[in-house]
């Protein structure tokens, strides 16, 4: 609910402004938005049918994905989700609410994110356990080598 609460607002706010966007803005929002959906579309599809779901539910053949997008983190769609609403809260051109509208998100997603990896460590135990400790949740980890991983 955060997460479509932040998306209406944001667009509500920069529907109620009318302020004319500058050139670098437009750039931005269309970069964002185009790598956040493109990025979320590659990560689902990478999920597969059996993997993406939208309640928190595990299939008995289901396996970690630990390799491409979700080799470097551990929740690519929803970091592909946050540069979408980047791109909508640069619309707004008011920087608190912009800011106040990725806040609102990204409580969202920490809200579920809690859920979800407490569901993981459930169902893949100590696998998922180093999983976590390897790979960054939101951004890639550097510096700690990368996971090889073929699931």
């Amino acid at each position: 609910m955060p997460i479509a609460a932040a998306l209406i607002g944001l667009s509500l706010v920069s529907r109620a402004t009318m302020v004319p966007l500058a050139s670098l803005e437009m750039v931005l929002i269309t970069g964002f938005f185009l790598v956040g959906a493109v990025m979320r579309i590659l990560a689902i599809y990478q999920l597969g049918e059996i993997g993406f779901k939208f309640d928190i539910a595990f299939r008995k053949e289901q396996k970690l994905k630990t390799n491409q997008l979700y080799g470097y983190m551990r929740h690519p769609t929803y970091t592909a989700m946050m540069l979408v609403i980047l791109a909508y809260a640069i619309t707004t051109n008011n920087w608190l609410i912009g800011s106040l509208g990725m806040l609102v998100a990204w409580f969202g997603f920490q809200f579920r994110i809690s859920y979800e990896e407490k569901a993981l460590e459930d169902q893949f135990g100590e696998e998922y356990l180093f999983y976590r400790t390897e790979t960054g949740m939101w951004f890639p980890k550097f510096g700690k080598g990368t996971r090889s991983n073929v699931n």
